[in-house]
């Protein structure tokens, strides 16, 4: 759900208090701000109109890097002025499971279900997900589907006169072996980000076609300019070729991140491959205090917006 948010003018009075839990919240304001904030309760009450673009990409700029006390209270001031704003429980939900409080993530989530019974089903099953992700042993010798099985290989940013990057490199490396071992699987590649007016997916298609696989079978996705956005603008690809299930083509240690982002996208993700199928890489897994990454994330893949305007 995305609200449009529009600018109020409120009395004087009730300007210094907002400009006073926004400072509070880390959001500069060119009104001079008591020593004392008021209760939030009270400012957010004296200004008419519904939440504030400020409280929410406060919120979103505290979290995003783990400052959750500030990130909670902006959220919770947002929560009293819009209370129908399902984004709002939804990244309370999110963030307080970040932040190992199941009790608030739980709180976040029955309210949400009040509020949009689809968002909360997203939220609910994508930390499902991440946990999982997190922690399941990472399979780097899947058992390939012939062509239900699609390779998907991840872009990494080219240099700036467009050529390939070595990590890219290894990546593509990775899945032309895994074409090999399964001839019958489409090879689907993604990345944009363009350099040098190239974009990754057709720079990493070229490279596959001049290292053996056919370009017959090898799609492109050239829009994405991030894992998330490689997660979502994939999946028409992956359903319109028939793809049940992907491996996905990656840095190790990446590969946890792209296998949370593809799953919650809504990929059956049975494992990746790595450039040397003789060494494979150890992948440790990530403790409860080492998840915002997925948790940031997630919020993209289920359509959360990053800031409002």
């Amino acid at each position: 759900m995305r609200i449009s948010l529009s600018r109020t003018k409120i009395g004087v009075s009730a300007a210094l208090s907002a400009a006073a839990v926004l400072a509070s919240v880390g959001v500069a304001s060119a009104e001079p701000v008591p020593p004392t904030p008021p209760d939030a309760r009270a400012i957010i009450e004296s200004i008419a109109e519904p939440a504030t673009p400020a409280l929410y990409n406060s919120a979103q700029d505290n979290l995003v890097k783990g400052n959750y006390d500030v990130g909670f209270a902006a959220l919770d001031a947002l929560a009293l002025a819009a209370p129908q704003d399902s984004n709002v429980p939804a990244l309370q939900a999110f963030y307080r499971n970040a932040a190992n409080d199941p009790g608030g993530r739980d709180a976040a989530l029955e309210r949400l279900g009040g509020l949009d019974p689809e968002l909360h089903a997203a939220v609910e099953r994508a930390i499902d997900i991440i946990a999982t992700s997190a922690e399941a042993p990472v399979e780097w010798a899947p058992v390939y589907d012939g062509a239900r099985t699609a390779i998907v290989v991840l872009g990494f940013g080219l240099a700036d006169d467009g050529s390939m990057r070595d990590e890219l490199i290894d990546r593509l490396t990775g899945a032309a072996a895994a074409a090999t071992a399964s001839p019958a699987s489409p090879v689907v590649v993604t990345g944009g980000n363009p350099r040098n007016g190239v974009a990754e997916g057709d720079v990493m298609r070229t490279w596959l076609i001049d290292n053996g696989v056919a370009a017959e079978r090898i799609y492109v996705e050239n829009r994405a300019n991030s894992t998330p956005q490689n997660a979502v603008l994939t999946q028409p690809l992956l359903r319109d070729i028939g793809a049940q299930s992907v491996v996905l083509a990656t840095s190790a240690n990446h590969v946890r991140r792209s296998i949370s982002d593809f799953a919650i996208a809504g990929s059956n993700v049975i494992g990746a491959v790595s450039p040397d199928p003789e060494s494979i890489p150890e992948v440790p897994a990530l403790g409860l205090d080492s998840r915002l990454g997925l948790t940031v994330d997630a919020t993209k893949v289920v359509g959360i917006p990053r800031v409002y305007e």
